[in-house]
Protein backbone atom coordinates (compact mmCIF):
# COMPACT_ATOMS: atom_id res chain seq x y z
CA UNK A 1 0.00 0.00 0.00
CA UNK A 2 1.12 3.80 -0.34
CA UNK A 3 3.83 4.97 -1.82
CA UNK A 4 5.80 2.34 0.11
CA UNK A 5 5.09 0.00 -2.59
CA UNK A 6 6.44 -0.13 -5.65
CA UNK A 7 6.52 1.71 -8.55
CA UNK A 8 7.63 5.00 -7.05
CA UNK A 9 9.36 8.05 -8.30
CA UNK A 10 11.37 10.23 -6.21
CA UNK A 11 11.88 14.22 -5.98
CA UNK A 12 14.68 16.32 -4.91
CA UNK A 13 14.61 20.21 -4.75
CA UNK A 14 13.67 22.78 -2.97
CA UNK A 15 10.76 25.04 -1.58
CA UNK A 16 10.05 28.59 -0.83
CA UNK A 17 7.87 29.89 1.64
CA UNK A 18 6.65 33.50 1.43
CA UNK A 19 4.04 33.87 4.10
CA UNK A 20 2.57 37.07 6.19
CA UNK A 21 3.62 36.41 9.28
CA UNK A 22 2.25 39.32 10.54
CA UNK A 23 -0.66 37.56 11.41
CA UNK A 24 1.61 35.20 13.70
CA UNK A 25 1.44 37.47 16.76
CA UNK A 26 -1.77 38.38 18.90
CA UNK A 27 -0.72 41.38 19.37
CA UNK A 28 -1.57 42.02 15.94
CA UNK A 29 -4.64 39.83 14.70
CA UNK A 30 -7.55 37.39 16.90
CA UNK A 31 -7.56 34.82 15.24
CA UNK A 32 -10.81 33.64 16.88
CA UNK A 33 -12.55 36.32 15.32
CA UNK A 34 -10.43 36.73 11.92
CA UNK A 35 -9.73 40.46 12.67
CA UNK A 36 -6.89 42.72 12.62
CA UNK A 37 -6.14 44.40 15.41
CA UNK A 38 -5.58 47.90 14.76
CA UNK A 39 -3.85 50.99 16.56
CA UNK A 40 -5.91 53.42 17.97
CA UNK A 41 -5.23 56.06 15.31
CA UNK A 42 -6.87 58.31 12.19
CA UNK A 43 -5.19 56.04 9.69
CA UNK A 44 -5.32 52.98 11.21
CA UNK A 45 -4.19 51.09 8.18
CA UNK A 46 -0.71 52.89 7.31
CA UNK A 47 -0.07 53.18 11.02
CA UNK A 48 -0.68 49.03 11.41
CA UNK A 49 1.36 48.54 8.42
CA UNK A 50 4.23 50.65 9.80
CA UNK A 51 4.09 48.99 13.19
CA UNK A 52 4.20 45.53 11.29
CA UNK A 53 7.66 47.01 9.49
CA UNK A 54 8.88 48.09 12.69
CA UNK A 55 8.84 44.81 14.45
CA UNK A 56 11.03 43.41 11.54
CA UNK A 57 13.80 45.09 14.28
CA UNK A 58 12.15 44.19 18.06
CA UNK A 59 9.65 41.70 17.55
CA UNK A 60 10.24 38.64 14.77
CA UNK A 61 8.21 39.72 12.06
CA UNK A 62 10.84 38.20 9.27
CA UNK A 63 8.07 39.12 6.38
CA UNK A 64 5.72 41.48 6.39
CA UNK A 65 5.35 42.12 2.52
CA UNK A 66 4.83 37.90 2.35
CA UNK A 67 2.39 36.72 -0.74
CA UNK A 68 2.16 33.54 0.89
CA UNK A 69 3.13 32.03 -2.19
CA UNK A 70 4.77 28.52 -1.53
CA UNK A 71 7.28 27.65 -4.48
CA UNK A 72 9.17 24.47 -6.09
CA UNK A 73 12.42 25.55 -7.54
CA UNK A 74 15.65 23.86 -8.54
CA UNK A 75 13.23 20.72 -8.09
CA UNK A 76 13.27 17.55 -10.23
CA UNK A 77 12.65 13.56 -10.43
CA UNK A 78 16.08 11.99 -9.19
CA UNK A 79 14.73 8.47 -9.37
CA UNK A 80 12.50 5.66 -9.39
CA UNK A 81 12.10 2.03 -8.49
CA UNK A 82 10.22 -0.21 -10.17
CA UNK A 83 10.66 -3.09 -7.92
CA UNK A 84 14.28 -3.63 -8.56
CA UNK A 85 15.94 -1.27 -6.09
CA UNK A 86 16.40 3.05 -7.20
CA UNK A 87 17.57 3.42 -10.71
CA UNK A 88 18.31 6.59 -12.49
CA UNK A 89 18.55 5.67 -15.97
CA UNK A 90 15.06 6.93 -17.50
CA UNK A 91 14.23 9.31 -19.70
CA UNK A 92 11.79 10.70 -17.16
CA UNK A 93 14.78 11.38 -14.46
CA UNK A 94 16.08 14.72 -14.02
CA UNK A 95 12.23 16.21 -15.44
CA UNK A 96 11.18 19.03 -13.55
CA UNK A 97 8.69 19.48 -10.97
CA UNK A 98 6.83 22.45 -11.20
CA UNK A 99 4.38 23.65 -8.08
CA UNK A 100 3.13 26.68 -6.58
CA UNK A 101 0.75 26.72 -3.58
CA UNK A 102 -1.14 29.13 -1.26
CA UNK A 103 1.03 28.36 2.62
CA UNK A 104 -1.96 28.72 4.97
CA UNK A 105 -2.40 28.19 8.41
CA UNK A 106 -5.57 27.66 10.10
CA UNK A 107 -4.10 28.30 13.59
CA UNK A 108 -1.39 31.15 12.59
CA UNK A 109 0.06 31.08 15.94
CA UNK A 110 1.02 27.91 15.79
CA UNK A 111 2.51 25.72 13.70
CA UNK A 112 0.55 22.26 13.74
CA UNK A 113 -2.31 23.25 11.12
CA UNK A 114 0.46 24.61 7.72
CA UNK A 115 -1.18 23.57 4.73
CA UNK A 116 -0.93 24.12 1.02
CA UNK A 117 -3.76 25.43 -1.08
CA UNK A 118 -2.86 25.18 -4.80
CA UNK A 119 -4.45 23.72 -8.33
CA UNK A 120 -2.43 21.34 -9.87
CA UNK A 121 1.43 19.51 -9.69
CA UNK A 122 3.26 18.74 -12.98
CA UNK A 123 6.20 16.54 -13.26
CA UNK A 124 8.24 17.47 -16.22
CA UNK A 125 6.68 19.65 -19.12
CA UNK A 126 3.72 19.52 -21.14
CA UNK A 127 4.11 17.79 -24.36
CA UNK A 128 6.88 15.78 -23.21
CA UNK A 129 7.18 13.13 -20.28
CA UNK A 130 5.06 14.56 -17.47
CA UNK A 131 1.63 13.79 -15.14
CA UNK A 132 -0.13 16.15 -14.92
CA UNK A 133 -2.07 15.62 -11.07
CA UNK A 134 -5.21 17.94 -10.54
CA UNK A 135 -5.88 18.95 -7.06
CA UNK A 136 -7.78 16.26 -4.96
CA UNK A 137 -7.22 17.66 -1.78
CA UNK A 138 -5.54 20.59 -0.50
CA UNK A 139 -1.80 19.79 0.51
CA UNK A 140 -1.25 19.07 4.57
CA UNK A 141 1.19 19.57 6.71
CA UNK A 142 2.08 16.94 9.87
CA UNK A 143 4.50 14.33 12.15
CA UNK A 144 6.96 17.97 12.85
CA UNK A 145 9.66 16.95 14.09
CA UNK A 146 11.16 19.57 16.12
CA UNK A 147 14.33 18.30 16.91
CA UNK A 148 15.53 17.48 13.44
CA UNK A 149 18.76 19.42 13.12
CA UNK A 150 19.70 21.22 16.33
CA UNK A 151 22.76 22.75 14.45
CA UNK A 152 20.40 25.05 12.74
CA UNK A 153 18.97 26.81 15.53
CA UNK A 154 16.87 29.58 13.56
CA UNK A 155 12.95 30.09 13.90
CA UNK A 156 11.58 26.84 12.45
CA UNK A 157 15.10 25.75 11.12
CA UNK A 158 15.74 23.18 13.67
CA UNK A 159 12.08 21.15 12.82
CA UNK A 160 11.43 19.10 9.48
CA UNK A 161 7.71 17.89 8.31
CA UNK A 162 5.85 15.55 6.45
CA UNK A 163 3.75 17.00 3.62
CA UNK A 164 1.39 14.61 1.74
CA UNK A 165 -1.41 14.96 -0.48
CA UNK A 166 -3.73 12.78 -2.98
CA UNK A 167 -4.44 12.93 -6.69
CA UNK A 168 -7.70 10.85 -7.83
CA UNK A 169 -7.91 9.65 -11.59
CA UNK A 170 -11.24 11.08 -11.15
CA UNK A 171 -9.97 14.66 -10.96
CA UNK A 172 -7.93 14.49 -14.57
CA UNK A 173 -5.06 12.62 -13.70
CA UNK A 174 -2.67 12.41 -16.77
CA UNK A 175 0.91 10.90 -17.69
CA UNK A 176 2.48 11.02 -20.77
CA UNK A 177 4.89 7.86 -21.08
CA UNK A 178 6.73 8.16 -24.47
CA UNK A 179 9.30 5.74 -24.08
CA UNK A 180 9.71 6.22 -19.88
CA UNK A 181 9.50 2.57 -18.45
CA UNK A 182 8.95 4.22 -15.24
CA UNK A 183 5.91 6.44 -16.51
CA UNK A 184 4.87 3.08 -18.62
CA UNK A 185 4.86 1.11 -15.61
CA UNK A 186 3.00 4.15 -13.17
CA UNK A 187 0.28 4.30 -16.38
CA UNK A 188 -0.10 0.13 -16.10
CA UNK A 189 -0.86 -0.38 -12.57
CA UNK A 190 -3.21 3.01 -11.97
CA UNK A 191 -5.40 1.22 -14.13
CA UNK A 192 -6.30 -0.81 -11.45
CA UNK A 193 -9.66 -0.57 -9.81
CA UNK A 194 -8.18 -0.76 -6.47
CA UNK A 195 -5.90 2.24 -7.29
CA UNK A 196 -7.57 5.54 -6.69
CA UNK A 197 -4.94 7.49 -8.09
CA UNK A 198 -1.23 9.07 -6.99
CA UNK A 199 -0.07 10.44 -3.68
CA UNK A 200 2.91 12.40 -3.12
CA UNK A 201 4.66 12.27 0.36
CA UNK A 202 7.02 15.43 0.92
CA UNK A 203 9.84 16.25 3.30
CA UNK A 204 10.81 19.66 4.08
CA UNK A 205 13.74 20.41 6.04
CA UNK A 206 16.85 22.50 6.57
CA UNK A 207 14.85 25.61 6.63
CA UNK A 208 16.89 28.93 6.20
CA UNK A 209 16.00 32.84 6.59
CA UNK A 210 17.53 35.71 5.09
CA UNK A 211 18.78 33.84 2.68
CA UNK A 212 22.04 33.21 4.94
CA UNK A 213 22.01 29.48 6.36
CA UNK A 214 24.70 30.67 9.01
CA UNK A 215 22.16 32.64 11.07
CA UNK A 216 21.09 31.45 14.13
CA UNK A 217 18.51 33.03 16.76
CA UNK A 218 19.24 36.04 18.46
CA UNK A 219 23.12 36.38 16.99
CA UNK A 220 24.16 39.38 15.81
CA UNK A 221 24.70 38.41 12.40
CA UNK A 222 20.55 37.61 12.61
CA UNK A 223 19.84 41.18 14.04
CA UNK A 224 21.72 42.91 11.38
CA UNK A 225 19.95 40.51 8.52
CA UNK A 226 16.67 41.85 10.06
CA UNK A 227 18.05 45.36 10.56
CA UNK A 228 19.01 45.58 6.49
CA UNK A 229 15.38 44.15 5.75
CA UNK A 230 13.60 47.23 7.89
CA UNK A 231 15.95 49.58 6.08
CA UNK A 232 14.71 47.87 2.62
CA UNK A 233 11.03 48.19 3.64
CA UNK A 234 11.31 51.77 4.81
CA UNK A 235 13.19 52.36 1.70
CA UNK A 236 9.67 52.00 0.08
CA UNK A 237 8.34 49.50 -2.48
CA UNK A 238 7.63 46.05 -2.34
CA UNK A 239 10.00 43.76 0.04
CA UNK A 240 9.19 40.12 0.47
CA UNK A 241 11.82 38.11 2.35
CA UNK A 242 11.40 34.25 1.65
CA UNK A 243 12.25 31.62 3.52
CA UNK A 244 13.57 28.51 1.82
CA UNK A 245 13.51 24.62 2.83
CA UNK A 246 15.25 21.98 0.95
CA UNK A 247 13.11 18.91 0.09
CA UNK A 248 12.85 15.30 -0.72
CA UNK A 249 9.54 13.47 -2.34
CA UNK A 250 7.96 10.47 -3.21
CA UNK A 251 5.24 10.05 -5.66
CA UNK A 252 3.40 6.48 -5.55
CA UNK A 253 0.42 4.86 -5.64
CA UNK A 254 -3.20 5.37 -3.57
CA UNK A 255 -5.26 2.71 -2.69
CA UNK A 256 -8.39 2.67 -1.69
CA UNK A 257 -8.71 2.74 2.14
CA UNK A 258 -5.90 4.84 2.21
CA UNK A 259 -5.84 8.06 3.98
CA UNK A 260 -4.85 11.40 1.43
CA UNK A 261 -3.43 13.83 3.67
CA UNK A 262 -1.00 12.31 6.27
CA UNK A 263 0.84 8.77 5.81
CA UNK A 264 -1.45 5.67 7.03
CA UNK A 265 1.52 2.82 6.86
CA UNK A 266 2.34 1.05 9.36
CA UNK A 267 3.52 3.40 12.61
CA UNK A 268 6.96 3.58 14.25
CA UNK A 269 7.24 6.48 17.23
CA UNK A 270 10.13 7.32 19.00
CA UNK A 271 10.97 5.20 22.05
CA UNK A 272 12.57 7.09 25.01
CA UNK A 273 14.93 9.62 24.55
CA UNK A 274 15.46 8.34 21.18
CA UNK A 275 17.15 10.69 18.97
CA UNK A 276 15.33 9.40 15.64
CA UNK A 277 11.65 10.84 14.68
CA UNK A 278 8.73 8.95 13.59
CA UNK A 279 8.95 6.50 10.44
CA UNK A 280 6.88 4.42 8.37
CA UNK A 281 6.48 0.66 7.44
CA UNK A 282 5.44 -1.27 4.35
CA UNK A 283 5.91 -4.89 5.14
CA UNK A 284 5.14 -6.51 1.99
CA UNK A 285 5.08 -10.08 0.70
CA UNK A 286 9.39 -10.38 -0.43
CA UNK A 287 10.49 -6.66 1.02
CA UNK A 288 9.59 -4.53 3.86
CA UNK A 289 10.22 -0.60 2.95
CA UNK A 290 11.11 2.10 5.67
CA UNK A 291 10.20 5.36 5.55
CA UNK A 292 12.83 7.17 7.22
CA UNK A 293 12.56 10.43 5.32
CA UNK A 294 11.70 12.52 8.75
CA UNK A 295 13.32 10.33 11.39
CA UNK A 296 17.39 10.29 11.36
CA UNK A 297 18.44 13.94 12.43
CA UNK A 298 21.50 16.12 10.74
CA UNK A 299 24.07 16.93 12.85
CA UNK A 300 25.94 20.22 11.74
CA UNK A 301 25.18 23.02 8.74
CA UNK A 302 26.21 20.20 5.87
CA UNK A 303 23.53 18.46 7.04
CA UNK A 304 25.51 15.08 7.80
CA UNK A 305 23.29 12.47 9.33
CA UNK A 306 23.84 11.21 12.62
CA UNK A 307 25.27 7.72 12.41
CA UNK A 308 23.40 5.37 14.72
CA UNK A 309 25.14 2.21 13.31
CA UNK A 310 23.87 -0.95 11.92
CA UNK A 311 19.52 -0.52 12.38
CA UNK A 312 17.70 -3.60 12.52
CA UNK A 313 13.77 -3.75 12.32
CA UNK A 314 12.07 -6.43 14.13
CA UNK A 315 9.38 -7.68 14.49
CA UNK A 316 7.61 -8.92 18.47
CA UNK A 317 5.41 -11.40 19.35
CA UNK A 318 3.23 -9.42 21.76
CA UNK A 319 2.46 -12.53 24.59
CA UNK A 320 6.30 -14.19 24.37
CA UNK A 321 8.10 -10.74 23.46
CA UNK A 322 10.33 -12.79 21.60
CA UNK A 323 11.89 -10.58 18.55
CA UNK A 324 11.94 -11.71 15.34
CA UNK A 325 14.55 -10.05 12.77
CA UNK A 326 13.50 -8.69 9.74
CA UNK A 327 16.44 -7.18 8.27
CA UNK A 328 19.31 -5.30 9.00
CA UNK A 329 20.85 -2.23 7.01
CA UNK A 330 24.01 0.16 8.04
CA UNK A 331 24.68 3.61 7.75
CA UNK A 332 24.77 4.00 4.32
CA UNK A 333 21.36 3.26 4.03
CA UNK A 334 20.53 6.26 5.74
CA UNK A 335 23.32 8.58 5.13
CA UNK A 336 23.52 11.72 3.62
CA UNK A 337 23.29 10.47 -0.02
CA UNK A 338 20.89 7.69 0.16
CA UNK A 339 18.58 10.25 1.55
CA UNK A 340 18.38 13.01 -1.00
CA UNK A 341 18.72 10.00 -3.52
CA UNK A 342 15.49 7.76 -2.68
CA UNK A 343 14.06 10.45 -0.51
CA UNK A 344 14.93 8.21 2.88
CA UNK A 345 13.10 5.29 1.86
CA UNK A 346 15.35 2.01 3.00
CA UNK A 347 13.91 -1.25 1.41
CA UNK A 348 15.19 -4.94 2.75
CA UNK A 349 14.13 -8.22 1.21
CA UNK A 350 12.52 -10.47 3.85
CA UNK A 351 14.32 -13.84 3.68
CA UNK A 352 12.14 -16.69 2.45
CA UNK A 353 11.02 -17.67 5.72
CA UNK A 354 10.08 -14.90 7.26
CA UNK A 355 7.58 -14.00 3.99
CA UNK A 356 4.35 -15.15 5.47
CA UNK A 357 4.95 -13.13 8.76
CA UNK A 358 2.05 -12.47 10.41
CA UNK A 359 0.71 -9.06 10.98
CA UNK A 360 -0.39 -9.59 14.74
CA UNK A 361 2.81 -8.90 15.90
CA UNK A 362 4.44 -5.31 16.49
CA UNK A 363 7.44 -4.24 14.84
CA UNK A 364 10.53 -2.23 16.16
CA UNK A 365 13.47 -0.32 14.86
CA UNK A 366 16.48 -1.33 17.26
CA UNK A 367 20.38 -0.49 17.40
CA UNK A 368 22.85 -3.25 16.75
CA UNK A 369 22.86 -3.57 20.76
CA UNK A 370 19.36 -4.05 20.64
CA UNK A 371 17.97 -0.71 22.22
CA UNK A 372 14.87 -0.03 20.74
CA UNK A 373 14.90 3.42 18.47
CA UNK A 374 11.29 3.17 17.71
CA UNK A 375 8.29 1.19 18.01
CA UNK A 376 4.71 0.33 16.57
CA UNK A 377 1.91 2.17 17.39
CA UNK A 378 -0.45 -0.61 16.15
CA UNK A 379 -3.62 1.88 16.48
CA UNK A 380 -3.87 5.24 14.80
CA UNK A 381 -7.01 7.26 14.29
CA UNK A 382 -6.51 9.33 11.27
CA UNK A 383 -8.83 12.61 10.37
CA UNK A 384 -10.41 12.33 6.96
CA UNK A 385 -10.14 16.14 6.83
CA UNK A 386 -7.13 17.08 8.61
CA UNK A 387 -7.94 20.98 8.84
CA UNK A 388 -11.49 21.77 9.22
CA UNK A 389 -13.23 25.04 8.49
CA UNK A 390 -16.85 26.11 9.88
CA UNK A 391 -19.24 28.97 9.52
CA UNK A 392 -21.14 29.84 12.85
CA UNK A 393 -24.23 27.85 13.28
CA UNK A 394 -22.95 25.01 10.72
CA UNK A 395 -23.08 21.74 11.35
CA UNK A 396 -21.13 19.09 10.09
CA UNK A 397 -19.99 15.31 10.73
CA UNK A 398 -16.12 14.87 10.53
CA UNK A 399 -14.65 11.61 10.48
CA UNK A 400 -11.70 9.62 11.75
CA UNK A 401 -10.56 6.60 10.77
CA UNK A 402 -9.11 3.92 12.49
CA UNK A 403 -6.54 2.16 10.94
CA UNK A 404 -4.72 -1.39 12.91
CA UNK A 405 -0.78 -2.07 11.24
CA UNK A 406 -1.52 0.04 8.73
CA UNK A 407 -4.95 -1.07 7.48
CA UNK A 408 -8.67 -0.42 8.02
CA UNK A 409 -9.83 -1.79 11.29
CA UNK A 410 -12.75 -3.90 10.96
CA UNK A 411 -14.26 -4.17 13.66
CA UNK A 412 -15.38 -1.36 16.57
CA UNK A 413 -12.56 0.56 18.34
CA UNK A 414 -12.98 2.25 21.99
CA UNK A 415 -11.44 5.80 21.33
CA UNK A 416 -11.04 8.63 24.19
CA UNK A 417 -11.49 11.79 22.31
CA UNK A 418 -9.78 14.88 23.68
CA UNK A 419 -10.31 18.54 23.15
CA UNK A 420 -7.89 20.91 23.18
CA UNK A 421 -7.40 24.72 22.69
CA UNK A 422 -6.01 26.55 19.58
CA UNK A 423 -2.60 26.22 20.47
CA UNK A 424 -2.82 22.45 21.12
CA UNK A 425 -2.60 22.41 24.83
CA UNK A 426 -5.38 22.06 27.60
CA UNK A 427 -6.76 18.64 26.55
CA UNK A 428 -10.18 18.66 28.34
CA UNK A 429 -10.79 14.88 30.54
CA UNK A 430 -12.02 13.46 27.33
CA UNK A 431 -15.42 11.59 25.82
CA UNK A 432 -15.24 7.84 25.37
CA UNK A 433 -16.45 6.89 22.30
CA UNK A 434 -16.48 3.82 19.94
CA UNK A 435 -16.22 3.63 15.99
CA UNK A 436 -19.06 1.58 14.00
CA UNK A 437 -17.66 -2.16 12.43
CA UNK A 438 -15.51 -0.49 10.09
CA UNK A 439 -13.44 1.67 12.02
CA UNK A 440 -14.72 4.98 11.72
CA UNK A 441 -15.48 7.26 14.22
CA UNK A 442 -18.25 10.13 14.13
CA UNK A 443 -18.23 13.31 15.58
CA UNK A 444 -20.90 15.83 14.97
CA UNK A 445 -19.39 19.83 15.03
CA UNK A 446 -21.62 22.21 15.90
CA UNK A 447 -19.89 25.41 14.99
CA UNK A 448 -20.90 28.26 17.73
CA UNK A 449 -18.89 31.50 18.26
CA UNK A 450 -15.74 32.09 16.26
CA UNK A 451 -13.15 29.92 17.49
CA UNK A 452 -10.38 27.24 16.74
CA UNK A 453 -9.75 24.38 18.63
CA UNK A 454 -8.56 20.86 17.91
CA UNK A 455 -9.61 17.19 18.69
CA UNK A 456 -7.06 14.10 19.42
CA UNK A 457 -8.47 10.59 19.44
CA UNK A 458 -6.32 8.55 21.96
CA UNK A 459 -6.25 4.58 21.33
CA UNK A 460 -4.37 3.48 24.29
CA UNK A 461 -2.86 5.46 27.69
CA UNK A 462 0.31 6.07 26.15
CA UNK A 463 -1.00 8.32 23.11
CA UNK A 464 -3.06 10.61 25.44
CA UNK A 465 -2.00 13.99 25.05
CA UNK A 466 -1.38 14.85 28.44
CA UNK A 467 1.10 17.84 27.62
CA UNK A 468 -0.32 18.37 24.39
CA UNK A 469 -0.43 17.55 20.60
CA UNK A 470 3.20 15.71 20.12
CA UNK A 471 3.32 15.45 16.59
CA UNK A 472 5.43 12.50 16.52
CA UNK A 473 2.87 10.39 18.85
CA UNK A 474 -0.84 12.40 18.04
CA UNK A 475 -2.60 12.45 15.15
CA UNK A 476 -5.31 15.15 15.28
CA UNK A 477 -7.79 17.34 13.61
CA UNK A 478 -8.34 21.01 13.56
CA UNK A 479 -11.03 23.24 13.86
CA UNK A 480 -11.51 27.22 12.66
CA UNK A 481 -15.06 28.70 13.07
CA UNK A 482 -15.95 31.99 11.42
CA UNK A 483 -18.12 34.12 13.17
CA UNK A 484 -21.53 34.74 11.53
CA UNK A 485 -21.27 38.49 12.28
CA UNK A 486 -24.48 38.96 11.69
CA UNK A 487 -24.34 42.79 12.70
CA UNK A 488 -21.97 43.28 9.91
CA UNK A 489 -24.40 42.10 7.49
CA UNK A 490 -27.11 44.36 8.29
CA UNK A 491 -24.60 47.62 8.07
CA UNK A 492 -25.96 49.61 4.88
CA UNK A 493 -23.64 48.54 1.97
CA UNK A 494 -21.57 52.17 2.11
CA UNK A 495 -18.06 52.18 1.23
CA UNK A 496 -17.18 53.73 4.50
CA UNK A 497 -19.16 50.21 6.15
CA UNK A 498 -17.37 48.28 3.51
CA UNK A 499 -13.71 49.63 3.82
CA UNK A 500 -13.93 49.72 7.60
CA UNK A 501 -15.56 46.22 8.57
CA UNK A 502 -14.38 44.02 5.73
CA UNK A 503 -11.54 45.37 3.70
CA UNK A 504 -9.13 47.27 5.68
CA UNK A 505 -8.36 44.16 8.13
CA UNK A 506 -6.73 42.74 4.85
CA UNK A 507 -5.41 46.07 3.31
CA UNK A 508 -3.61 46.30 6.35
CA UNK A 509 -2.05 42.86 6.88
CA UNK A 510 -1.36 42.21 3.38
CA UNK A 511 0.33 44.93 1.42
CA UNK A 512 1.27 42.47 -1.32
CA UNK A 513 -2.28 42.82 -2.42
CA UNK A 514 -1.04 46.54 -3.41
CA UNK A 515 0.61 45.33 -6.86
CA UNK A 516 -3.13 43.87 -7.78
CA UNK A 517 -5.75 45.60 -6.43
CA UNK A 518 -6.23 49.02 -4.20
CA UNK A 519 -8.20 47.52 -1.59
CA UNK A 520 -8.66 51.15 -0.23
CA UNK A 521 -10.12 52.61 -3.82
CA UNK A 522 -14.07 51.99 -3.90
CA UNK A 523 -13.77 52.58 -7.84
CA UNK A 524 -11.20 49.58 -8.19
CA UNK A 525 -13.19 47.57 -5.82
CA UNK A 526 -16.30 48.48 -7.72
CA UNK A 527 -14.47 47.51 -11.08
CA UNK A 528 -13.32 43.81 -10.14
CA UNK A 529 -16.91 42.93 -8.47
CA UNK A 530 -16.90 39.74 -11.11
CA UNK A 531 -13.66 38.51 -10.28
CA UNK A 532 -13.89 39.67 -6.47
CA UNK A 533 -16.86 37.64 -6.31
CA UNK A 534 -15.82 34.86 -7.76
CA UNK A 535 -12.49 34.36 -5.52
CA UNK A 536 -14.34 35.29 -2.14
CA UNK A 537 -17.10 32.21 -3.10
CA UNK A 538 -17.19 29.91 -0.53
CA UNK A 539 -17.50 27.19 -3.31
CA UNK A 540 -14.01 28.19 -4.43
CA UNK A 541 -12.34 28.22 -1.10
CA UNK A 542 -9.89 25.04 -2.44
CA UNK A 543 -8.81 27.19 -5.17
CA UNK A 544 -5.51 28.52 -5.21
CA UNK A 545 -6.66 31.75 -6.07
CA UNK A 546 -9.03 32.20 -3.19
CA UNK A 547 -9.35 35.52 -1.23
CA UNK A 548 -8.61 35.99 0.97
CA UNK A 549 -5.76 33.76 1.21
CA UNK A 550 -5.75 33.13 4.87
CA UNK A 551 -9.59 31.98 4.97
CA UNK A 552 -10.73 34.37 7.61
CA UNK A 553 -13.85 36.06 5.93
CA UNK A 554 -16.78 35.70 7.79
CA UNK A 555 -20.15 35.34 6.48
CA UNK A 556 -21.52 38.77 7.80
CA UNK A 557 -18.24 40.37 5.72
CA UNK A 558 -18.99 39.04 2.58
CA UNK A 559 -22.51 39.82 2.49
CA UNK A 560 -22.16 43.02 3.31
CA UNK A 561 -19.28 43.45 0.54
CA UNK A 562 -21.43 42.01 -1.99
CA UNK A 563 -24.21 44.41 -1.15
CA UNK A 564 -22.08 46.99 -2.15
CA UNK A 565 -20.48 44.95 -5.14
CA UNK A 566 -24.15 44.49 -6.40
CA UNK A 567 -25.21 48.58 -6.01
CA UNK A 568 -26.44 50.15 -9.27
CA UNK A 569 -24.06 53.50 -9.27
CA UNK A 570 -27.67 55.59 -8.27
CA UNK A 571 -28.09 53.38 -5.35
CA UNK A 572 -24.59 53.56 -4.68
CA UNK A 573 -24.69 57.67 -4.56
CA UNK A 574 -28.09 57.24 -2.94
CA UNK A 575 -26.83 54.63 -0.25
CA UNK A 576 -23.81 57.46 0.69
CA UNK A 577 -26.32 60.03 0.90
CA UNK A 578 -28.09 58.57 3.30
CA UNK A 579 -24.88 57.92 5.07
CA UNK A 580 -23.92 60.94 5.71
CA UNK A 581 -27.26 62.09 7.16
CA UNK A 582 -27.24 62.59 10.62
CA UNK A 583 -29.67 59.62 11.80
CA UNK A 584 -32.11 60.67 14.80
CA UNK A 585 -33.41 58.26 17.39
CA UNK A 586 -37.09 59.04 18.38
CA UNK A 587 -36.02 60.86 21.39
CA UNK A 588 -34.44 63.57 19.80
CA UNK A 589 -37.05 63.33 16.35
CA UNK A 590 -39.36 64.44 19.24
CA UNK A 591 -37.39 67.27 20.09
CA UNK A 592 -37.04 68.60 16.74
CA UNK A 593 -40.73 69.20 17.04
CA UNK A 594 -40.28 71.84 19.31
CA UNK A 595 -36.70 73.32 18.47
CA UNK A 596 -36.49 73.44 14.70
Amino acid sequence: MSVLETPRIYIKGEVSWDPIVTNNYDTNYDENTGETKFPNVADRVKAFREQAIEQTQKGGNWNPHGTHRATFFNTSVCGFDLGAGAKTDDPFVTAGVDFTGMLVDLEPFGGFTSQLFFNAMRFGVEGGYSILARRTARMTARHINFARNSANKMIAGIASVVWQTSFAKADGLHIESFNSDALKTLAQVIESDDVLGLTIRINAYRTIYYNNPNLTNGSPDTRAAAQTLYAKLKGGGFQPNPARSLLVGVLGLWRKGEPAGEPGDRALVPVGQSPLGGAQVRLGKTEVTVDLSNSVPEIDKNLTKQDLGSLTLVEIDAASQEPTTLGSFGYDAYDRAAYESSAGLVTLPLATALQQTTTEKYLELRTAAGSPLLTEQVLRAIPVTPNVYLDEQQDLMAKFQVYSRGKIAETSVPVTLFKLDASGGQPDAGTKLTTDSHGVLTVPLTANAGSIYAYVPSLSESDQPTNGINPQLNTYMYVRVHPADEAIAQLPPTWDNVYAKVLANWNAMAPCMDNWLKLDDPHQVRTFTAILKLLTDPANFEDYRFMPVTRDMSPGQRALLYKFLDLTEVELDRTAAQAREPRMNFADLSRAMRRG
